[in-house]
Parts: structure tokens; C-alpha cells; sequence
């Protein structure tokens, strides 16, 4: 888990302006599994847009949601809310 901790907090600070504008509009961002990586889901214009996904690559369910645990708690770190798929759709919809 060493790994992805350091990958996901160098990918934040990479992604830490995007990171910000997706929270403030939505109220957080989606953390969720994409092709088997950690995927951090924003907003652009009125749809959903990959802010980043990690090179770390699952097909184990618990390591992947055990990764997107470390993901979302280095984002609330950061002051950045992970946000539950359903609250995400619906501010997608108040767009």
C-alpha cells in the first residue's frame, strides 16, 4: 500500500488545482474503480471527467477498495471531500 499512498499524493498535488475546481461545484469528487485502477472522477462543463487514475492495477476487489480508502484519505488531507457515486449524480443533475 506504500506504493499507492505515494503515487495517489503525487498525483493530488499534480492534480491539486482540478481537484479544488471539482469540489467546489460538486461538493467533493467520486473515488472509484476504473478498468481494475484507482480512478478520481471530477466534472467538465456538465459531465463526468477523469481527473486521474493510477498505474496501480487490480483485479483483487478488497486491494482496490483497500487503495481507494488510502486515495480518499490523502484527499481529506488535502481538504478534499470523496463524495458517494449517488450524491455525485445528483449535483451532476443541479448542473
Amino acid at each position: 500500500m506504500q506504493e499507492i499512498k505515494s503515487e495517489v499524493t503525487k498525483l493530488i498535488k499534480a492534480h491539486l488545482k482540478e481537484l479544488n475546481a471539482a469540489a467546489d461545484i460538486l461538493g467533493g469528487v467520486f473515488i472509484t474503480g476504473l478498468d481494475g485502477a484507482v480512478a478520481v472522477i471530477g466534472v467538465e462543463g456538465s459531465k463526468k471527467k477523469v481527473i486521474f487514475k493510477t498505474s496501480f492495477v487490480s483485479d483483487n476487489v478488497d486491494k482496490l477498495l483497500d487503495a481507494q480508502v488510502v486515495a480518499q484519505d490523502i484527499l481529506e488531507e488535502e481538504g478534499i471531500e470523496a463524495i458517494s457515486e449517488h450524491d455525485f449524480n445528483i449535483a451532476l443533475e443541479e448542473m
